[in-house]
């Protein structure tokens, strides 16, 4: 797999090293991608001193996030997703984290008002027996509910922010 790291590489049983970490990643946007963004922001999950109630949170909506990306942003054709780490504001409480999930792909703000309401969906989907269920919505209700998020359509790309933390 063609990596577009920046920074020094990988080389942890986590696949990251916390002594250097990049703070951007960009891959191919399939699944096979999915673990090392994913050890990559758990890795700044630990040296933001993440509480472990919010890097569980991290982690079920950065999956869901980039599931999402590889399963929609590029119908029919191959793209990118890039994770970056947001560079601390300044008055950020101690534990906290911030970072960004990048496609450019087809325009989608995952924060929009649903033309249908995501929570009977879920709600809906959850009184169902596993056979009976709908598929989708469960990545918005996460999003929307774990994690403090921010859209923007910045020229031809995607551009979803999450904080976790206090």
């Amino acid at each position: 797999m063609d990596s577009h790291a920046t920074g020094p590489p990988a080389d942890t049983a986590c696949g990251v090293s916390p002594d250097a970490l990049a703070d951007a990643l960009r891959l191919p946007a399939h699944q096979e991608s999915l673990p090392p963004l994913r050890d990559l922001a758990l890795a700044w999950a630990a040296r933001a001193g993440l509480a472990d109630e919010s890097v569980q949170r991290l982690d079920l909506v950065l999956e869901e996030m980039l599931m999402n990306v590889f399963h929609h942003a590029y119908p029919g054709e191959l793209g990118d997703v890039e994770l970056a780490l947001l560079s601390s504001r300044q008055g950020d409480p101690p534990g906290q984290l911030s970072l960004s999930i990048t496609d450019w792909g087809v325009a989608f703000d995952p924060l929009a008002p649903a033309d249908h309401d995501l929570e009977a969906d879920l709600e809906a989907n959850l009184e169902a027996g596993l056979d009976e269920r709908a598929p989708g919505g469960m990545g918005l209700f996460l999003l929307r509910t774990l994690a403090k998020a921010s859209y923007a359509r910045q020229g031809q790309a995607n551009v979803l922010s999450l904080t976790f933390g206090p």
